[in-house]
């Protein structure tokens, strides 16, 4: 075997190798804004505004609780749908809710923390508990049951 031939293979086989490890990094990165969603298993989508995200919604019908005049929709859920948290900014008060004891906590804390002390009570938008923020609203849904989805209690 010529030098150069060995050469050759050597670099066909770096690329090789270069792409195996390339491969599963572009699949991660595009398969989600951030690539921790895949390897936590949630799907996370972001909308302008309340008509954008009525026709983007992913996986559930979207929370009938989000504000019309509500902007910057961030949602965050399970792949099952199990969990979801929903950060609003701006947008009025959630219509058709009412002030109940609060049951749960938003099963992440990416769109931020409640603060201390934690509320005792929300705004029971059912399915989904909702808290007002410093920029507008957090909403999360927390199954009670095994794949339970926030469609199933609609």
């Amino acid at each position: 075997m010529s030098s150069r031939t060995a050469s050759s293979s050597s670099r066909r086989l770096r690329l090789a190798a270069a792409a195996g490890l390339v491969a599963p990094l572009l699949a991660l990165t595009l398969a989600a804004c951030n690539p921790m969603d895949v390897l936590e298993k949630v799907h996370s989508e972001e909308f302008v505004d309340r008509a954008a995200a009525e026709k983007g919604w992913v996986g559930v019908a979207m929370p009938e609780w989000i504000p019309a005049d509500a902007t910057k929709i961030k949602n965050t859920a399970t792949n099952n749908e199990t969990n979801s948290v929903i950060a609003v900014e701006g947008g009025s008060a959630p219509e058709g809710c009412e002030k109940k004891e609060r049951l749960a906590l938003p099963f992440d804390d990416r769109y931020g923390e409640l603060g201390e002390p934690l509320p005792s009570t929300v705004f029971a938008c059912e399915p989904y508990e909702v808290v007002q923020t410093e920029t507008g609203w957090l909403g999360w849904f927390n199954a009670r049951e095994e794949n339970q989805t926030p469609d199933d209690l609609r």
